[in-house]
């Protein structure tokens, strides 16, 4: 693996507000192989259309598949800043919580390589991007405007 630095949350990890952030539910970052709420890791990259790159890597304690959402808080918590999570399975409160963070999560099966699913995002970013893919584009960028906007309104201090 990638040497990366830690964060306590993926917003502080992201220094590129255009790029789609993308966290993986991994135990060793090469494939989506975890449940999400009992997921012991997740690998988080910054992808565009021309490059994917390892932002930061985060693990959590192993936690039965139970029900029990106390153990979901540290993990939703940290993935805030997150645009979508890819994992194995997940629970409809996850979900919702998930989406209530505007962060989209992806089921898939089989245990998908993490390489090959961005590289699958990449070919998406730089052609016809599925209607899903530019939702979560169109909410970026109303995001940035609304950020700008307020910024803006702001009194500045020049020195």
């Amino acid at each position: 693996m990638t040497e990366c630095l830690s964060y306590p949350s993926i917003a502080e990890a992201s220094p590129n507000f255009d790029d789609l952030i993308v966290a993986f539910a991994s135990m060793e970052g090469d494939m989506v192989d975890q449940h999400f709420g009992s997921a012991q890791g997740f690998y988080v990259y910054s992808v565009n259309s021309h490059s994917a790159q390892l932002l930061t890597s985060q693990s959590f304690a192993a936690a039965a598949q139970d029900g029990n959402e106390d153990k979901l808080k540290p993990k939703l918590r940290w993935l805030v800043g997150a645009d979508l999570v890819y994992c194995g399975s997940i629970g409809g409160s996850a979900t919702k919580q998930l989406i209530s963070l505007g962060i989209t999560p992806v089921q898939v099966k089989g245990g998908p390589d993490v390489d090959e699913l961005l590289e699958s995002i990449q070919a998406q970013l730089a052609g016809e991007k599925a209607f899903w893919l530019q939702n979560i584009i169109n909410q970026k960028t109303k995001s940035s405007v609304g950020n700008f906007a307020e910024m803006a309104e702001e009194d500045w201090d020049e020195e």
